[in-house]
């Protein structure tokens, strides 16, 4: 042991080799260089966090500050920026009115619909609520994406669970009468609903909000 110490103590330092161990490292790399799938879902956390801090009205300090059509541009420069990311089609934000009260927002296959009380909640929670919806319904976007469109997603199997749930086993929106012994659960459990939820709290967390 001993020798081993003198001979640290005679290492010379190498001072360029300290400068670059304590660079900045780029914080994740697309590793798919032919283009044809999309980035990782942690790789796409990662990326829409940039674009989320590139848009100052999304804030929490500037955000309490807008009227209801600007929040809806501000969430509508952040689905551009998400979709891109993710390799997808955009698609339109609108704030609506949900009959039921307890909807946050859905993909209607045209639109990503964010309740009209979570977009003017001024509260934080309502304002992260409204982020959170805002990734979930663009992921289920991406899911519809990548089953009828074109497949950029690199996990196989995760599409191939999509694909059982809304193809052959069919979605159930909480009200279908074989599980009403089941209840939401079964709604809540779905594959494309699970990935949903994973991804948009990756992303809120990747954010740090």
């Amino acid at each position: 042991m001993q020798e081993i110490l003198n001979n640290l103590e005679g290492m010379e330092i190498d001072e360029a080799a300290v400068e670059v161990n304590d660079a900045e490292w780029p914080m994740f790399m697309r590793t798919d260089e032919t283009q044809e799938f999309a980035p990782s879902s942690e790789v796409q956390a990662a990326e829409i966090r940039e674009a989320f801090l590139d848009i100052p009205e999304l804030r929490y300090e500037n955000w309490v500050e807008l009227n209801g059509e600007q929040r809806v541009a501000a969430l509508n420069e952040l689905e551009q920026q998400v979709a891109e990311i993710a390799m997808r089609d955009p698609m339109d934000v609108q704030m609506v009115t949900f009959d039921n009260p307890n909807l946050e927002g859905q993909y209607n296959g045209k639109e990503l619909n964010v309740a009209d009380h979570s977009i003017m909640d001024n509260t934080y929670e309502g304002y992260k609520e409204t982020l959170d919806t805002l990734l979930h319904e663009g992921r289920h976007a991406y899911q519809y994406y990548n089953l009828g469109v074109k497949c950029v997603e690199p996990n196989k199997e995760l599409v191939d669970s999509w694909a059982v749930n809304i193809d052959i086993v069919g979605y159930d929106n909480g009200d279908r009468l074989i599980f009403k012994d089941m209840g939401y659960w079964e709604y809540y459990s779905q594959p494309i609903e699970v990935d949903a939820r994973v991804f948009a709290e990756t992303v809120i967390n990747e954010i740090g909000l």
